[in-house]
């Protein structure tokens, strides 16, 4: 803790001017209210040397008391042996303090303090003074113990955010190798047309080029719906009438941002395990709308065949997974990933994000 008493960070020249505040404001008012006492005893001028006198002398004192609570170790303590120790120093400066500035005010104004109520006045001061140096003790103790939790769980928090950034970082560069491994394969299939070849890395290149391209967390859903086009027009070299597919995005919901790679697993997943249950043509429809009622953007990929489910054999493996924790990591509860196999052999992967969130910046790019 020693790095909070130093200067040079920001967090530290903080609570410097936060003591300075409290420690002025403080005695001033401590000062303020000992006026009332202070006028039914002593003229004018020695009311105004006492006042002085005694706001000097707190500040100073409690400079010193300050030295000394961070030097002590304190926080190896027991409440019972610091309780005690901070009861015996102000009781000690207290008094010091009391008697000293009687004596200096007396040699300043020439005047003292009547005989008849020296001792009570002495006393009572003694314990005016120990009572205010307890209670500024209490207080330099609740606000630094406070400072310092507050402290922790900021760390704690910066810690938590860092490791979640790191966990995103890791799930994105998964994406990607796993969608070109598909694709690649789908060339692969055409190596013996050479205009089909040439035709499907056209598009492959499509793809890449807006994959490849440096992005944050989000991006327009738009922008990766144009580049799935290129992804799908390669499926469709390939498997021909074999795949039917439609695309209805709405004009708002293009301009939405969302996570990186949001369609692109529900889509790879509808081709991986469409194409093994559905009947022929397979058929995708790839959909996109904001729904104001409920405050979300909704995106749904369908497609025909059957849901396989993720612990059988075929399991859907990495890519919905990977989407689901990402929604997780920027969303948490308020996002959600959920499937549906319909009665007229449709399956439906269905993704919903809350549009307050995004525009709170939490998945800003």
């Amino acid at each position: 803790m020693k790095s909070l008493e130093r200067g040079g960070h920001p967090e530290t020249t903080a609570r410097k001017r936060l003591f300075w505040f409290l420690q002025i404001s403080g005695w001033f008012g401590v000062g303020l209210m000992s006026l009332y006492p202070l006028v039914q005893i002593f003229d004018g001028k020695t009311m105004a040397v006492i006042m002085v006198l005694r706001v000097a002398s707190g500040i100073l004192v409690t400079l010193g008391m300050r030295w000394l609570y961070c030097r002590m170790g304190w926080r190896d303590w027991s409440w019972w042996r610091l309780g005690a120790a901070v009861l015996l120093i102000c009781m000690a400066l207290g008094t010091l303090d009391s008697i000293s500035t009687q004596k200096l005010s007396r040699v300043l104004t020439g005047s003292g303090v009547p005989e008849e109520i020296h001792s009570f006045l002495l006393i009572t001061g003694i314990l005016l003074r120990t009572s205010v140096l307890m209670i500024w003790s209490l207080l330099y103790f609740g606000i630094k113990l406070w400072l310092e939790t507050a402290e922790v769980k900021l760390r704690a928090a910066q810690s938590e955010a860092s490791a979640r950034t790191s966990e995103l970082k890791q799930l994105r560069s998964q994406v990607n190798p796993h969608f070109l491994f598909n694709a690649l394969n789908s060339i692969l299939a055409e190596k013996d047309d050479p205009e089909a070849v040439e035709r499907i890395t056209q598009e492959l290149a499509g793809f890449l080029r807006f994959s490849l391209r440096p992005a944050g967390d989000c991006q327009l859903l738009g922008e990766e719906i144009e580049a799935l086009e290129h992804y799908l027009r390669v499926e469709k070299a390939r498997f021909e009438e074999k795949l039917v597919y439609e695309i209805r995005v709405s004009q708002e919901a293009g301009f939405h941002r969302v996570p990186v790679a949001t369609v692109q697993p529900l889509l790879e997943n509808a081709m991986k395990y469409g194409r093994k249950t559905s009947p022929t043509p397979l058929r995708l429809v790839i959909s996109a709308d904001i729904l104001p009622a409920y405050g979300v953007l909704k995106v749904v990929v369908a497609n025909t065949g059957r849901w396989v489910d993720e612990d059988s054999e075929h399991s859907h493996g990495i890519g919905l997974s990977n989407l689901r924790r990402r929604l997780e990591l920027l969303f948490g509860r308020e996002a959600r990933l959920t499937h549906a196999a319909t009665d007229d052999g449709w399956v439906k992967v269905e993704v919903v994000i809350p549009l307050e969130s995004m525009n709170e910046g939490r998945a800003a790019s």
